[in-house]
């Protein structure tokens, strides 16, 4: 299950220019004014002063000394001499600092006093966002999220941490899922600058499965990448939309104008984001494999060195090691495919996918052939998802088998099985690293008459150029190609999609 990143540094953006005191109601000063009016605007003045004082210390990281300072600010009758734009952002960083000092009750109570001076308010709604989320309520999540997409005026900052906890919180819910996503499309909602295709095609398959095919032009409209036009190509529910024989929908064509795109964007501009990662990840797909190489030999060289990005850029710089990881063992450099893997993971503490880079070092390992350390550097994490555990079980499994352990390799299959709803494509693995096809066949059937998973596995079925498998690989990638021409599974391919021929490189690399 994707992990929710706590979303409270949002506020900092929101407020940035916030100050109590830039409009409170104040009276001009003059020889003739009256002792009690000149008296009350000095305190409107000292009250507000205290209030820029309490946000900066809040800003500044003394989140203690601000929430003392704010809860009497809160507490005093001249809050109400504010007017409704200074209440609320006040009562919205009250909120937020009671939050950062783990005192929920406290600061959701701030926020609604925010939301009653300034209703409806898209950044209150955000901040609630993050409390909730905190709290562990993603059904207030979602309904505060839905409400401030409604009511912002241009995209939000929303973390794509937590839009994908929500996804996944809400995949037995289709309906609701669908209504997240439109107002995430109609909000214009980017992940760092880059469209989130990726969500477009689940936006559009949630449209085909439920009545509302009337939508799915306008969401096409804005997927234009080369792997989700893969899935929309192959998908039987898009064949109404989607002309294979039109230019617009040929993903080579795709690839390439999608890195001319990023290119303009500014993209080479050395700035570490979503952008780089993607334009390295479409390198991949075109097989240019020595221009990864060159995009990230100085950044591999500094991790090398020791050297350590801030939180944010640490998200991205460790999924362009990932990249280079994949281009290494392609160009046959399996020698340093390994060190870099490490490094990705070293780098990916730093920020919110931490774990998946942990277990990339496992998988990359078991295809190297070190089976059993893939097994020890698995068996080294802990608080695990459901999905999680089937993950770190089916390497296990594998180690298990390798060593002639036949207790462990029993325990680690009941955690796939007992996981296999929700990990459908591990519990194939253990199935093909058994030999068992009959079962394989099964679950990959399973996986193509499922709405939710069908593009997915129409994806990893469609014939990409590949690679030699590694040592470790040989045996399962085999199996797999066995698979794919199985009666059963085409005749099912058949009905809910097809496969297709692409001058392009797959993300698994040797199938």
């Amino acid at each position: 299950m994707p992990r929710c990143t706590p979303l409270f540094a949002l506020l900092f953006a929101a407020l940035t220019s916030t100050t109590a005191s830039a409009n409170v109601p104040r009276t001009p000063t003059s020889p003739s004014q009256p002792p009690s009016d000149a008296a009350m605007d000095a305190l409107h003045a000292a009250y507000a002063q205290q209030w820029d004082t309490a946000i900066e210390q809040s800003r500044s990281g003394n989140t203690l000394a601000a929430l003392i300072a704010m809860e009497r600010l809160m507490d005093s009758p001249l809050l109400a001499d504010f007017d409704a734009e200074r209440r609320g952002r006040a009562a919205q960083f009250a909120g937020w600092t009671a939050a950062m000092q783990k005192q929920p009750v406290l600061a959701r109570r701030y926020l609604q006093q925010a939301l009653l001076a300034l209703p409806g308010d898209a950044s209150i709604l955000t901040t609630l966002v993050s409390l909730d989320l905190n709290d562990d309520q993603p059904a207030a999540a979602l309904e505060h999220l839905t409400q401030a997409l409604a009511r912002a005026d241009s995209p939000l900052a929303i973390d794509h941490h937590t839009v994908s906890y929500l996804q996944y919180h809400l995949r037995e819910q289709p309906a609701q899922r669908m209504a997240l996503l439109q107002a995430l499309f109609d909000n214009g909602w980017k992940i760092a600058g880059t469209e989130p295709t990726g969500l477009w095609l689940d936006l559009a398959t949630l449209q085909a499965d439920n009545g509302r095919g009337d939508a799915i032009p306008a969401t096409l409209a804005r997927i234009d990448t080369p792997a989700e036009l893969i899935r929309l190509r192959s998908d039987k529910r898009f064949d109404r939309y989607v002309d294979r024989h039109d230019a617009r929908f040929d993903p080579v064509k795709a690839a390439q104008a999608h890195l001319d795109t990023l290119r303009v964007s500014g993209l080479l501009d050395g700035d570490l984001d979503a952008r780089l990662v993607d334009f390295s990840s479409t390198l991949l797909m075109l097989d240019r494999n020595e221009e990864v190489l060159a995009l990230t030999d100085d950044l591999a060289e500094a991790v090398a060195q020791g050297q350590a990005p801030s939180a944010a850029k640490a998200e991205w710089l460790a999924w362009l090691l990932n990249s280079r990881v994949a281009a290494l063992r392609r160009l046959g450099r399996t020698d340093e495919v390994l060190e870099t893997a490490k490094l990705a993971a070293r780098i990916g503490a730093l920020g919110p996918d931490g774990l998946e880079h942990q277990m990339n070092v496992a998988f990359v390992l078991s295809s190297l052939g070190k089976t059993q350390e893939a097994g020890a550097a698995m068996a080294t994490l802990s608080d695990l998802s459901g999905y999680g555990q089937a993950a770190q079980a089916v390497i296990q499994f594998a180690a298990a088998r390798q060593r002639g352990d036949a207790a462990a390799a029993a325990a680690a299959r009941a955690v796939i099985v007992a996981q296999r709803k929700d990990a459908r494509l591990f519990h194939r693995e253990m199935l093909l690293e058994e030999g068992d096809l009959d079962g394989a066949a099964g679950v990959l059937i399973e996986q193509l008459r499922s709405p939710l998973e069908r593009s997915d596995a129409l994806a990893s079925l469609q014939d990409m150029r590949v690679y030699p498998s590694l040592p470790g690989d040989v045996r399962i990638d085999a199996a797999w190609r066995e698979l794919k021409q199985r009666a059963d599974v085409q005749a099912e391919v058949s009905r809910v999609g097809r496969i297709e021929r692409y001058d392009l490189v797959g993300s698994a690399t040797s199938r």
